[in-house]
């Protein structure tokens, strides 16, 4: 044979037991790996979700905030909603994805129906549609860096808007992206 029978068998020889070197059969190392690092925990969406859907009214003046009426889900960590002045507080700096939409009936004489969605008084992302009903949506990623920060959905269309008589007349879903 070829050197040591450990060279082929973990144990030595298969047949003695014993190196044909004249050696003792020693047993082969079994190699140690470095334990596995635990993989981090997922990370945890949170979020808050925001509807109107009880507004009598149904009108939205220029310059106010839509009133939402019903706080849907909220597992965010430092934010939280002021139904009197349709204001989300952020008290957590990060980032956050801001998803809108507001179903609208009308406007008295104006064209163009706008909303935005409002950071600390600047509009960060405003959308439009024509007169005539439909829905207006937007998206926006916002970064809050100064805290406490105030985000709202504004009414920017010149004048006082009508919702829809529906059940369902906006909602915004707020999401804590980093």
């Amino acid at each position: 044979m070829f050197g040591c029978c450990t060279n082929l068998f973990p144990n030595g020889c298969g047949r003695c037991g014993r190196c044909s070197c004249g050696g003792r059969p020693t047993p082969t190392p079994t190699p140690v790996f470095p334990p596995m690092p635990t993989p981090p925990a997922p990370p945890q969406l949170r979020g808050m979700q925001l509807s109107l859907v009880g507004s009598s009214a149904g009108i939205v003046d220029h310059g106010d905030s839509v009133p939402f009426d019903a706080l849907n889900a909220n597992n965010t960590i430092g934010v939280s909603y002021a139904p009197s002045s349709g204001s989300i507080t952020v008290a957590r700096a990060g980032t956050y994805l801001v998803n809108w939409w507001v179903a609208v009936e009308n406007a008295q004489t104006a064209t163009t129906l706008a909303f935005a969605l409002s950071l600390n008084g600047s509009d960060v992302s405003t959308s439009y549609a024509d007169v005539g009903g439909g829905q207006i949506y937007g998206t926006a990623i916002v970064n809050v860096t100064s805290i406490p920060a105030t985000l709202s959905l504004v009414n920017r269309s010149g004048e006082e808007v009508t919702l829809v008589t529906a059940a369902g007349q906006a909602e915004l879903t707020l999401v804590q992206l980093a």
